[in-house]
């Protein structure tokens, strides 16, 4: 008995589809894609130790004290957490490419020497240039030279002032009284009082008043120029967590200008914090039209 056309063609197409199933099932599944390794075998929440060295400036410091980060080289002074975590995070980058370190000279990168090193803990990270094409910079850890995204980190910024914290006032101040020029405002009972009393002033004006001090953040914050002292503003406070009927600490915050900025110094720390005139005039004074919050 003979095959049909349409007989022999659906024999062709099962013998197809038997080929092809056999292919496919004789196939090695793809293998998963190697994830891309870190630039440094360190967790950026582990580090708590950080040296910067730049050529002819002096060494940088910082130390995480207590879960809060200090500067204390080359001078002491608070430092901001976000400021310092942006730094830490150059140990999570995505190396565009990794190569061994060649026995020839290394200034071809910028590594001899490195524009900065920066020691995270134990582990060193020497900074070199910008590749001249890809905006990528060269960083050299251990045997390795890898090749970053160059706005991860840029050896010009790590300055001691870049790491400063701009908050006015430290977390563990927590203010009973402010004696300023023209206006001492005090806290008796939980209740805050200005003397002189403002006119038309509510208490919540009032309140916002030592909210805008006690939560201040200057826009920029650098180191004592020596200019003259135009005010003085008192802060009397207790330890935060300590108990109110210890004795009460006093701060001196000087006023160096009021315009064209704002700028207020505190002489414990040798920094000046600049602020905007605006910001100047809410603290210096409680108004009914002045916004304090």
């Amino acid at each position: 008995m003979s095959l049909t056309r349409r007989g022999l063609a659906n024999i062709g197409l099962l013998v197809v589809a038997g080929v092809l199933a056999w292919v496919l099932w004789g196939r090695p599944a793809p293998r998963p894609a190697m994830p891309t390794p870190q630039l440094a075998p360190i967790k950026g929440a582990a580090i708590t130790a950080i040296t910067i060295a730049r050529p002819g400036r002096p060494a940088i410091r910082l130390q995480q004290v207590a879960g809060h980060w200090q500067l204390t080289r080359p001078f002491k002074a608070r430092a901001a957490r976000f400021r310092v975590e942006a730094l830490t995070d150059i140990v999570d980058a995505k190396p565009h490419d990794r190569f061994a370190v060649p026995k020839g000279p290394l200034s071809a990168f910028g590594l001899a020497p490195p524009q900065a090193t920066v020691t995270l803990n134990h582990k060193r990270i020497l900074i070199g240039r910008r590749r001249p094409f890809g905006d990528l910079r060269y960083v050299l850890t251990g045997h390795t030279i890898a090749l970053v995204p160059a706005e991860i980190i840029h050896p010009r910024r790590l300055t001691s002032d870049s790491f400063l914290s701009t908050r006015l006032l430290g977390n563990h101040i927590h203010p009973v009284a402010f004696t300023l020029p023209h206006l001492t405002v005090t806290r008796h009972d939980g209740i805050w009082h200005a003397t002189p009393s403002p006119a038309g002033v509510s208490n919540d004006r009032i309140n916002g008043f030592v909210d805008a001090w006690r939560y201040a953040r200057a826009l920029s914050v650098s180191r004592y120029h020596g200019a003259p002292v135009v005010g003085r503003v008192v802060v009397h406070y207790h330890e935060r967590g300590t108990a109110k009927t210890q004795a009460r600490h006093t701060l001196v915050i000087d006023i160096l200008a009021t315009h064209p900025e704002f700028v207020l110094l505190r002489p414990d720390q040798g920094l000046e914090y600049h602020f905007p005139q605006e910001i100047g005039k809410r603290l210096l004074a409680i108004g009914p039209g002045a916004r304090t919050s």
